[in-house]
């Protein structure tokens, strides 16, 4: 299936799972306009600009790539804390402990790296960069104020309007809207709804509310350590010295970054 089709149906289909899941546990609280308006920006700009435009650039780019540029949103979310009144801010350790992460994400995939030297990479890569700006945008706009619901709730409307988006955006560019595909491709399908979309934004709103942003960020570290592991514990595929030792480095760094010594007392929330 085609890239903005393909997320549009996990987004859609995952907003609207979790929002009926909500309702059937008696936890659907009374929401403003205003509300679904602030969700429904973050969902533009964190689904439908944010996944799908990595969707859209791991055509052209490899997965590892993609990893490597979107493990780069601790350091953007550092630099905007530093312009941003009120928001909780690192120490040296903490700036340090982000640094440490990067370099161990370049560790891990510095076989890939040299790809960024091809041409033929440079729009993907660049999209996959404004993704993970607009993810940013998306997470500031609900810890400025878009995040007084049920984090659940938030996230279903971010998936459920963000899916749309992703839909408009499909008709727009005239991706194939056929759903055929083998039963691997299904399994992908359920298996990224459920977990990848679902599971995943669940989370991560419900860190947002509770954790300031320089903290949320370093997820974008985890993903590719994981992927690596699971690929190596299922799939066979190869775990050398390098990725070993990169992924230590990296888990080193959020150690680390969660450690009071890294962050500077501050009265308001990033």
């Amino acid at each position: 299936m085609e890239p903005f089709f393909f997320s549009g149906i996990r987004q859609t289909c995952a907003g609207v799972l979790l929002l009926l899941i909500m309702w059937f546990l008696g936890k659907f609280e009374k929401i403003t306009w205003r509300q679904i308006l602030m969700q429904t920006v973050a969902g533009l700009l964190m689904i439908t600009l944010g996944n799908g435009l990595v969707a859209y650039a791991e055509v052209s780019i490899p997965s590892s790539m993609a990893a490597v540029i979107c493990a780069t949103m601790p350091v953007w979310v550092s630099l905007i804390n530093l312009l941003s009144p009120g928001a909780i801010r690192l120490t040296g350790w903490g700036y340090l402990s982000v640094m440490v992460g990067v370099a161990g994400i370049f560790w891990l995939f510095s076989d890939s790296i040299g790809d960024f030297g091809n041409k033929a990479y440079i729009y993907g890569a660049l999209l996959t960069l404004l993704a993970t700006l607009a993810w940013i945008a998306g997470s500031y706009i609900l810890r400025r104020g878009g995040n007084n619901n049920h984090p659940f709730i938030n996230s279903g409307i971010q998936m459920a309007t963000g899916g749309i988006g992703l839909f408009a955006i499909s008709f727009v560019l005239g991706e194939s809207h056929h759903l055929s595909t083998d039963s691997q491709g299904w399994v992908a399908l359920i298996y990224l709804t459920l977990i990848g979309s679902l599971v995943a934004m669940a989370a991560y709103s419900y860190a947002l509310k509770h954790l300031p942003m320089p903290i949320v960020s370093v997820y974008a570290y985890v993903n590719p350590v994981v992927a690596i592991i699971l690929g190596w514990m299922i799939l066979g595929e190869s775990m050398t010295l390098n990725m070993l030792l990169a992924c230590m480095v990296i888990i080193i760094s959020i150690i680390l970054l969660n450690q009071p010594f890294s962050r500077k007392p501050a009265t308001a929330v990033a």
